[in-house]
């Protein structure tokens, strides 16, 4: 009998879910608005995500659409649109039904004003002005811009990271405001930042180091007890660290409490990368073609710290191959680096045969860093055809960089500067004596959030009674990629027969304004100019103009460019990746 009672109301249950699921609504939700805000709607908004629900009753069904109306004009005041007109309509005519959602946002409501104010001890300090100016200057929501709650938030971040770039690390937003006025549809914004007390570094504490001691890790630190807090050295010292190879990893900063602001520890911790690494690779540029790289290194040579490396890249005009042993880093950090190379060119219609030994004393580890240079330099070149020359030359110089961008791989901030001075006092030791110096530099900045321009310029000299019987890696050719677009690479420069070949004196400037479209895609305008020649002051450059794509990758930005060269005429296509610093 219970066994019976039992499937009779099994039964019963069955029948009036079965009957529930046959009168469940199904319902489906088009929506009509702007693309900006209808993909928001359509993966936000709570009526979609109980699209598929199998209990769905009409009474639910109608709550979500009262609820989605409200979640529409939420979404909308978050995107600048505080007047938006929600409309929502079920039709159960149709099987699935449709809820019919419709924004119509009105007029966007723009930055009117932007107040940013500043208190606490950096108040009262006259350095500080700096930081001060630096956030104003660096407000990434601007008058004029749609207010979106997103760009507010992330504008707040950025001031509060920008103060805190220096001495002032424990900075914070103490109070903000956006006063919304509905009927001239503008936003008045006010932030109010507080300073927290003033940081100076105190000891140095270092972990992870297993292989190598931890005086290594000591020797490339920019950073003395007592210094100013200054986030650039902190990224510096981690660049510094990371470029020996010696690490696959590095964290470094202070602990931002201000009871420890007097002395802060500057905590670094590492992980220690394999000694030894094999590279192969395969890159293109419309300089050189496919260009294949092989590379080895060994960062512990006999578990010294020693480090070797040797890298061979082939290409269709170059051949080079190079061979480095650099000593473990000192105090200050100043290490030697030993190097000879061998190389092979063919290019406007001279072919160079070089080979170089030298050694490097180094300070600083950027990706070119100062150092004071000594090398032996032999080099064999035919000129269209004629006949070999020998050329040869001991040369020392110096060589001193200059580094302060917001990014190492693609800076939108910042500058970046070289030169180089050296020579050779000729008789035993070069077949012509000279002296050289060359100097480059690019600054980069932002016109606004999405708009950037890069100013480059190049220019170098040798003094020396006669270009003749001076290895070629001397002297200047420009036109290519990365130089004077709308030109072939290196064919600027002084004509000899068929042949291009090194001149005295070069000098290179640019323009170029980028429109960031999206977080990865940008679009170009530039104008290049410059020449090399042998003598003279004279300057009468090759101009080239044009357009180009960029796309922001891991590497570098990508750069796609069709470039007009008026000195010959005609167009040219230059592809290449990251900047050429």
């Amino acid at each position: 009998m219970r066994f019976a009672v039992g499937l009779l109301a099994l039964a019963i249950a069955m029948a009036w879910a079965a009957q529930a699921m046959a009168q469940a609504i199904r319902y489906r939700v088009e929506v009509e608005a702007p693309d900006e805000l209808k993909k928001m709607l359509q993966t936000g908004l709570t009526l979609v995500h109980w699209e598929r629900d199998a209990q769905m009753s009409t009474e639910q069904l109608r709550r979500l659409i009262d609820d989605a109306v409200r979640e529409a004009r939420e979404a909308a005041a978050t995107e600048g649109w505080f007047s938006a007109r929600v409309e929502a309509h079920l039709d159960e005519t149709v099987e699935p039904h449709v809820v019919r959602l419709r924004v119509e946002p009105g007029e966007r409501t723009r930055v009117a004003e932007v107040e940013i104010r500043f208190r606490g001890p950096a108040s009262d300090d006259a350095a500080a002005k700096l930081n001060f100016r630096r956030v104003r200057q660096t407000w990434s929501l601007r008058r004029g811009e749609p207010f979106r709650q997103a760009d507010w938030e992330a504008a707040k971040r950025s001031a509060v990271r920008e103060m805190q770039a220096w001495r002032y690390a424990a900075a914070s937003v103490a109070a903000s405001s956006a006063t919304i006025d509905p009927q001239t549809n503008r936003a008045s914004l006010l932030v109010e930042i507080d300073s927290g007390p003033p940081f100076r570094f105190g000891e140095l504490r270092v972990s992870g180091t297993r292989r190598y001691p931890q005086d290594l890790v000591l020797h490339l630190s920019p950073i003395h007890a007592g210094d100013d807090y200054d986030r650039d050295k902190v990224l510096l010292y981690q660049r510094r660290l990371l470029e020996t190879g010696y690490f696959a990893s590095v964290q470094a900063d202070i602990d931002a409490q201000p009871r420890l602001a007097d002395a802060a520890p500057l905590r670094v911790s590492v992980i220690e990368s394999s000694s030894q690494h094999f590279e192969t690779g395969l890159s293109y540029n419309t300089d050189v073609g496919l260009r294949a790289e092989i590379s080895y290194s060994n960062q512990d040579v006999f578990d010294s710290a020693w480090r070797f490396k040797s890298a061979l890249k082939v290409d269709q005009k170059i051949q080079d191959l190079r061979l480095d042993f650099d000593s473990p880093p000192r105090a200050g950090a100043r290490w030697n680096n030993f190097f000879t190379g061998a190389r092979q060119e063919d290019i406007q219609n001279q072919r160079t045969r070089a080979f170089s030994v030298g050694m490097a004393h180094n300070s600083g580890f950027e990706r070119t860093p100062s150092a004071l240079l000594l090398s032996w330099n032999l080099e064999e070149v035919q000129v269209d055809n004629g006949p070999w020359d020998t050329a040869y030359a001991v040369y020392g110089g110096y060589r001193r960089t200059f580094r302060h961008t917001d990014d190492i791989v693609s800076p939108r901030n910042g500058y970046y500067g070289t030169f180089e001075v050296g020579g050779t006092p000729g008789g035993p030791l070069a077949t012509r004596a000279f002296l050289r110096a060359v100097a480059s530099g690019s600054y980069f900045f932002q016109a606004s959030r999405k708009d950037d321009i890069l100013l480059r310029a190049q220019a170098g000299a040798v003094a020396s009674n006669s270009r003749e019987g001076i290895p070629s890696v001397f002297l200047f050719r420009t036109g290519g990629d990365t130089t004077v677009r709308g030109y072939a690479f290196e064919s600027l420069g002084v004509q000899q027969g068929d042949a291009v070949v090194g001149g005295r004196r070069m000098a290179v400037a640019s323009a170029e304004y980028t429109r960031w479209i999206g977080e990865a895609w940008g679009l170009a305008a530039f104008v290049d100019a410059g020449d090399a020649w042998d003598s003279g002051v004279r300057f009468s450059p090759a101009l080239g103009y044009g357009v180009g794509a960029r796309v922001r990758t891991p590497i570098g930005p990508i750069r796609a460019d069709l470039a007009y060269g008026e000195r010959a005429h005609d167009f040219r296509v230059h592809f290449s990746v990251g900047f050429n610093f």
